[in-house]
């Protein structure tokens, strides 16, 4: 999607944006997020609610008359229409013209997915399910690794300098860090202290890898400053956080998975750092 003419040139613009909204505490902290963007951007806002079966209501269909699945079914439908008139509620000082809702049942990380791809950029809150909710409640890994799409996720706590102007983009020269630069462009071009960092030794190649990252952002007027920081010992996504919290930045812009989901389930990896412990939001694209 075409968007605003900048210096000379169009650029990919913040037009459209899709968050997860259930209810849930970092789903707030989402949505918030969204309104900033929303304004910043000139944006439209969707809430989106995903939702598959409750674990109560599973468990009851099994052994229910008519009468009774039919009460399960109400009850669950209340509970939905409360989820989308508290989003009204968050955005009731917003143009109504700009702010939608999208309900989709079936897979709550699926439906997403689905409805996530007509979209510039989708927001998700850190994963907080628990027995009660776990049924409205996404996934943002699985999200992150499949829906094609940019994804944000968003701290419980969203601090108020979320929206600062500096931002640390991670690089490793892999697919998925190129996509995720690539996609927040349009993000980079507000900010005025960018810090592009590689996590490792600092080797002849390494550098020419990073001077030509600087030389890309330059070329759409972008400045930013580059550094390798030594990984002595400690995980690829303590050291990015660590980074990050020492530029004072409000947001972490990295690729997903550039080893596979299940290598780092199983070992722990910079994604997975980035998603659980992460105090500011995460712009991850695959």
């Amino acid at each position: 999607m075409l968007g605003r003419t900048r210096k000379g040139r169009c650029v990919m613009s913040i037009k459209n944006i899709l968050v997860a909204y259930s209810g849930s505490d970092s789903s707030k902290s989402a949505v918030k997020l969204g309104k900033l963007m929303m304004n910043k951007y000139g944006a439209h806002l969707t809430g989106v609610l995903t939702y598959s079966p409750s674990e109560v209501g599973s468990t009851l269909r099994a052994y229910a008359s008519a009468q009774l699945e039919g009460m399960i079914e109400s009850a669950e439908k209340d509970h939905r229409e409360a989820i989308h008139a508290e989003f009204q509620e968050q955005l009731s000082d917003c143009d109504a013209g700009r702010v939608h809702w999208v309900e989709a049942g079936g897979d709550v990380d699926f439906s997403l997915m689905e409805v996530a791809r007509t979209y510039d950029i989708v927001l998700v809150g850190q994963y907080d399910g628990n027995r009660e909710n776990r049924n409205l409640v996404p996934h943002p890994d699985v999200i992150a690794l499949n829906t094609g799409r940019p994804v944000m996720v968003v701290p419980n706590d969203l601090p108020d300098t979320v929206l600062n102007d500096k931002a640390v983009l991670a690089w490793d020269g892999g697919k998925a860090a190129a996509r995720a630069m690539a996609d927040a462009l349009d993000i980079l071009e507000t900010k005025s202290e960018i810090a592009v960092v590689s996590v490792g030794e600092a080797s002849v190649e390494a550098i020419q890898k990073l001077d030509a990252v600087k030389d890309h952002l330059d070329r759409h007027g972008i400045v930013a400053d580059a550094k390798i920081v030594p990984r002595s010992q400690r995980s690829i996504g303590k050291v990015l956080l660590e980074t990050t919290e020492k530029h004072g930045a409000g947001l972490l812009i990295m690729g997903a998975y550039e080893h596979s989901k299940f290598f780092e389930d199983l070992w722990g990896g910079a994604t997975n750092s980035a998603l659980s412990e992460a105090n500011i939001p995460v712009l991850m694209s695959h």
